[in-house]
């Protein structure tokens, strides 16, 4: 590797972490209206932005230097206590964040950028030491004298020098401490993430094994602890307890005449043969460093080649396994039991290889408070913004596509389904509109949910804007759920006029279409007058599924297992005949659809259910197995097939298609 491309990887590497503190920033300035240590917060912010003007003037990004110098010389302002943080100071932050965000992508990907002189002005409002705005607005790509002397060099930083405090306290659970379902230990572990702890164990009271309660706790602490945090975050810690951790400060110094100061690790669960505390633990101290677990960066292409290796490993095993089965290798024989270690195994390695390439989905969702801003800031609404649930984790190769259909989804939920504050006022709602964005998993699927409290569809203005841009034709019967499934239609929009968020006839089809492309779908649910919400459902990974495998005629077909509810033998008398060319199930005092096309005897029922908690039913001809497949794109390989998700080599070599239970079961059946 020459000079150049070491520089060039270099540079990667600080835009990745420009992201990270973009990601910091944003996520720090949204929850400061809330904290009660604002300061701690706005140290935080100070430090992210102190490291992106550090590294952009490394790499002569002189408008990104500009920005972060002026926002850095703002916020010590606020650092030093001669100004306080409101409302507005924290959208003028975010503001900021954003061009800084813009700035970023136009030396990273050669973007363009908008205009900057409200920021600066904004920015520059804070400032009483006569900045001439006009000097900070130009743009432009000229690397300043002293940045253009600047050699490359990386060197440590501390950048705040932080005063250490030194805290004596002290713990006595009460009685009901353990028998409310707390743990001391839980304690002890959180506070050395605090800084360096010392603690002394009195486990003098624990009693003999006779009189010794489960539920009860007899040990006292005394704990040191230094620690660059205030007293008041200290003591918020001790809030979770409700007064049972019995803890209280003291002033003086504990006395250490006849203590043993050494390295011991904080008690845990374990006890002694005897099952009472270990004397060995009484009356010693031990100190704890605070340590985080390192990381390194990794290629990228170097995980996805790991993933595709371990997933040849499992198309391996499944052809070992048939191999096996050819052979009349017995169950519990030396080989059988070899080859269960190794499926064990590579089961294990297969989810540390999925964990590697899963990433919280907070990187996604705090892009889109932007959106949201100005989103709101266009169509002169007002709306509260919540995110839950961002920390849960799915596939890189699954987050890297969701920008853009949750875009498009937020703009939507704020153009076409919020009201202005007058007609909210007029509706008896708040002025202001909620807009939620949550994730979750269930049922082993990643769900993100997209929620207003809007006007809702109205879904007789769907119809007959369909009608009109002729995607149904005039006088058919729909139901409620298939005109509002309408929006998804290509080239459907209600809006008449063009906005600047919407109305142009894209977006919705282009989120199905790419939710469609990764393995997922989406649904919607309104009632008018109270809201929208769009659920998306997905699969964790894109690699391998856990998979039910059955047999149809002379095809083998796999269903995702955390869609499968029963399987039982068919009873042709619960089969039921709605119409010619209907038959329903009799379920558990349910009729649900089934696919049955000639009785069988001895037929096997899988009884399917989808993400809307609808049933079907399907007759197969025989189950074969339960295990992990590897998912491969029929599409890429082949064509698009109406109501199948995918497919997956078999261990035979042959090929099994995986069903599409939420939107595909129709044509299955």
């Amino acid at each position: 590797m020459n000079d150049q491309e070491g520089l060039e990887e270099i540079r990667q590497v600080f835009f990745q972490e420009c992201e990270e503190h973009l990601s910091v920033l944003e996520d720090e300035l949204g929850s400061i209206g809330t904290s009660p240590d604002k300061l701690s917060k706005i140290n935080t912010i100070f430090r992210s932005v102190h490291s992106i003007k550090g590294g952009a003037a490394a790499f002569g990004m002189e408008n990104l230097v500009r920005l972060a110098h002026l926002f850095e010389e703002v916020l010590e302002k606020f650092r030093s206590g001669l100004l306080d943080i409101d409302q507005n100071s924290v959208e003028i932050f975010l503001k900021a964040t954003d061009f800084l965000s813009d700035i970023v992508s136009f030396y990273r990907f050669g973007t363009s950028l908008s205009d900057s002189n409200e920021t600066y002005a904004d920015l520059n409002h804070y400032l009483n030491d006569g900045i001439d705005p006009d000097q900070n607005l130009i743009l432009n790509s000229m690397v300043p004298e002293e940045i253009d002397e600047f050699k490359f060099q990386p060197v440590k930083i501390d950048i705040i020098d932080q005063k250490e405090n030194t805290f004596f306290f002290e713990i006595n659970p009460k009685y009901s401490f353990y028998s409310n379902g707390d743990d001391a230990i839980n304690f002890l572990v959180f506070l050395q993430k605090k800084g360096i702890i010392e603690v002394e164990l009195d486990a003098t009271e624990v009693p003999s094994l006779t009189y010794f309660e489960a539920d009860v706790c007899y040990l006292k602490w005394k704990i040191i602890l230094r620690t660059p945090e205030a007293r008041e975050n200290i003591e918020e810690i001790f809030e979770w307890s409700g007064g049972d951790l019995g803890c209280k400060f003291i002033e003086s110094p504990f006395s250490k005449d006849n203590l043993e100061l050494q390295p011991l690790p904080i008690p845990t669960h374990e006890s002694s043969n005897d099952g009472l505390v270990d004397p060995a633990l009484v009356n010693r101290v031990s100190q704890y460093e605070n340590k985080e677990h390192s990381t390194i960066r990794i290629d990228t292409c170097r995980v996805d080649k790991l993933v595709d290796l371990v997933s040849e490993l499992v198309i391996n095993q499944g052809a070992i396994r048939t191999q096996m089965q050819s052979s009349n290798v017995l169950p519990g024989s030396s080989l059988d039991i070899a080859v269960s270690e190794l499926n064990q195994l590579t089961q294990e390695l297969q989810e540390n290889v999925m964990a590697m390439r899963a990433h919280p989905i907070k990187a996604v969702f705090q892009r889109m408070n932007r959106i949201v801003r100005e989103a709101a800031r266009l169509s002169g609404k007002h709306v509260v913004f919540h995110i839950e649930g961002e920390e849960a984790e799915i596939d890189r190769s699954i987050l890297e596509k969701l920008s853009e259909p949750l875009m498009h989804l937020i703009r939507n939920a704020i153009d076409h389904g919020l009201e202005k504050p007058n007609i909210r006022k007029n509706s008896k709602k708040n002025n202001e509109g909620n807009l939620y964005l949550r994730a979750f998993i269930r049922s082993g699927r990643f769900i993100i949910e997209v929620e207003d409290d809007g006007s809702g569809l109205n879904c007789s203005k769907i119809y007959k804007k369909a009608i009109s841009k002729k995607i149904i034709m005039p006088g058919i019967h729909l139901e409620k759920e298939e005109i509002q499934n309408l929006i998804f239609s290509p080239g459907f929009s209600t809006l008449d006029v063009v906005s600047e968020l919407s109305g142009r006839g894209v977006g919705m089809d282009v989120v199905k279409k790419t939710i469609s492309e990764i393995g997922g779908n989406i649904s919607v649910f309104s009632e008018e007058g109270k809201g929208t919400k769009f659920s998306i459902s997905l699969p964790m990974t894109l690699s391998i599924i856990d998979g039910l495998i059955f047999k149809s005629g002379n095809q083998k077909f796999i269903v995702p297992t955390n869609y499968v509810v029963e399987a039982f033998l068919l009873e042709e008398k619960k089969i039921l005949k709605i119409s010619e060319n209907e038959l329903k199930y009799l379920y558990r005092n349910e009729l649900i659809p089934i696919n049955i096309k000639e009785k069988k005897y001895l037929s096997i029922c899988l009884v399917l259910q989808n993400e809307k908690k609808s049933n079907y039913a399907i007759v197969v001809d025989e189950l074969i197995d339960q295990s992990k497949f590897v998912i491969k794109s029929i599409e890429k390989n082949y064509k698009k097939l109406s109501g199948f998700l995918s497919s997956t080599i078999l261990g035979d070599g042959s090929v099994a298609l995986i069903i599409d239970v939420d939107s595909g079961i129709g044509s299955f059946l």
